[in-house]
């Protein structure tokens, strides 16, 4: 029997992968992906300047700002890291450096004395340039005007980075039950949504589509009837649940797969760049998001094994319903309610926040086939901890044996059941058996 099994499971994954929707989708999966994360290079082949030299001429008239801005220009690029090409050359005669500008990539700046400001700075393009190398040279003009400012007025420069250091600013709530690590829990929610919780929802959509698919054309075309004549119902239940949940594992694998391929042909530069984003930066200054980090850390484990048994449960119910239907047509009916729950379970996980905590979120949290779409986003909020993840756990498994007790039942009787007239009745006539 175990040979059937593993028989079963195997020619219905290889049937999921070796077709031509399967190759044809992940091959665009992969192209897309690959694309998306090296986009500029992408725009580069289609008559992007993103490779072009950008020449950089100075006019300096207060001979003394020109290496400053040169050293300055070439650290900022380090930090930032926008893969810029430029060349920065000092010039003496405005006239003959404004004929040289004949392309967009073509810039003079002319460094004038300015009593109030220290230095004033003139840009002179061609037309538009391109709005990363306008913020380079922006930062770095700034930076070398702070240090002529220093050498003016004698400040060193440990006396400037306690000047410009930020100033800790301690929270004091007068409201009850308020504090700063959960006005912080919106910034990271706006990560987690994109990251976590969308992703598991398509996951949701994705085996429980699988599922009733593949058991419906099994059924069309009759083939159903000589696989339960060799093949007990139950193993043939559990072999495609198996099947399925493999796939979505599978699939997983290859988009991050395809992922880091795409970060390979990068360089390993995509991730770096971004730490260094001034909005980030803007943005989780004064947090600690490390703190809140290394505080989640431990719970992953917990999530995904909720996830997994969610999964589980979605995938069950889904081969169940499958099982009293004779088309898709019908199927797609059954499994209204099933997007339903998901789809509530993804809003509540999204406005969790608004919800301020309340008793009724925290009691969503522990049903089943909506806690693991909820529990990532309430986690963050605070709202839950270890105790009602293992909670919440031993409810779907709860629900998993009960799938399994009373759903084989539904899923024998109705298996080789052709006829899409009393679903319902059928399914309690067999739970009563």
């Amino acid at each position: 029997m175990t040979n059937k099994f593993w028989f079963l499971t195997k020619n219905s994954l290889q049937k999921k992968m070796k077709s031509k929707t399967f190759i044809i989708v992940n091959i665009l999966l992969l192209i897309v992906l690959v694309a998306l994360i090296n986009i500029d290079r992408v725009v580069m082949l289609f008559g992007g300047n993103f490779d072009k030299q950008n020449n950089i001429m100075v006019l300096d008239n207060t001979n003394k700002t020109y290496e400053i801005f040169k050293k300055t220009i070439d650290s900022e690029e380090t930090i930032i890291d926008t893969g810029l090409k430029y060349k920065v050359k000092k010039v003496s005669d405005e006239k003959k450096a404004k004929k040289e500008i004949k392309k967009d990539e073509d810039i003079l700046l002319i460094i004038n004395n300015d009593e109030n400001d220290i230095i004033n700075v003139t840009m002179i393009t061609y037309g538009y340039i391109n709005s990363n190398l306008y913020q380079l040279i922006n930062s770095s003009i700034t930076a070398s005007k702070q240090n002529l400012a220093m050498e003016e007025i004698g400040i060193s420069a440990e006396e400037l980075a306690k000047i410009s250091k930020s100033v800790e600013i301690k929270r004091e709530y007068i409201e009850a039950n308020k504090s700063k690590e959960e006005e912080q829990n919106e910034f990271i929610m706006g990560i987690v949504t994109p990251i976590v919780i969308f992703p598991f929802f398509m996951l949701i959509t994705l085996v429980v589509q699988m599922v009733g698919a593949e058991i419906n054309e099994e059924k069309s075309t009759r083939s159903m009837e000589i696989i339960i004549s060799n093949v007990p119902a139950k193993v043939h239940f559990f072999s495609k649940i198996l099947a399925a949940n493999l796939f979505v594992i599978i699939q997983c694998a290859l988009l991050g797969l395809y992922s880091l391929i795409g970060m390979l042909l990068r360089g390993g530069k995509s991730l770096d760049s971004i730490q260094n984003v001034d909005v980030i930066s803007n943005v989780t200054s004064g947090m600690d998001i490390t703190g809140m980090i290394n505080n989640l850390v431990g719970y992953i484990p917990l999530v995904l094994i909720l996830m997994a048994v969610t999964l589980l449960g979605y995938s069950l119910l889904a081969g169940v319903l499958a099982s009293m239907t004779t088309n898709m047509e019908d199927f797609q009916q059954l499994q209204t309610p099933i997007f339903v729950v998901s789809l509530v379970g993804f809003y509540l996980a999204i406005m969790n926040t608004m919800f301020d905590g309340a008793i009724f979120i925290r009691v969503l949290s522990y049903v089943p086939f909506i806690s693991a779409i909820l529990s990532p986003s309430l986690l963050v909020t605070g709202v839950i901890g270890f105790k009602d993840i293992i909670l919440s756990i031993l409810l779907m498994v709860v629900v998993i044996y009960l799938l399994l007790k009373y759903g084989l039942k539904i899923y024998k009787e109705g298996i080789l059941n052709y006829s899409s007239n009393k679903l319902w009745k059928k399914m309690l006539k067999a739970l009563k058996h």
